[in-house]
């Protein structure tokens, strides 16, 4: 093996060794992507247009090291031939402030 596949390899494995490792210490991806463990789901919204499923799901969780619990608001979109997932990692108080605009939006 050359050295330029050898280094492809190499830095391949890695970054999806780090990525598995991260998925089996934190449980799931959204953990592993936002380093904290998901204690519960909230709740989910699920948004069907044609052969896209798009899904907004809440989750309260914890942090590594004892830090205070944040909020995670993950959107995932999947199709027949792929799929993304968008975690975003809310403090409690921000998390207050976007229910505040929702339910305000909503009236």
């Amino acid at each position: 093996m050359d050295l330029p596949t050898f280094l492809f390899v190499a830095i391949f494995v890695g970054v999806a060794g780090r990525f598995l490792y991260g998925r089996i210490k934190h449980g799931s991806w959204t953990g592993s992507l936002l380093k904290g463990r998901i204690d519960r789901t909230v709740g989910e919204i699920t948004l069907s247009s044609g052969f896209t499923t798009q899904t907004l799901a809440v989750h309260s969780m914890r942090a590594d090291g004892g830090a205070e619990g944040f909020v995670a608001l993950v959107f995932v979109a999947k199709a027949p031939l792929g799929a993304s997932m968008q975690p975003h990692r809310l403090t409690k108080s921000q998390a207050r402030e976007l229910a505040n605009y929702l339910a305000r939006a909503a009236a």
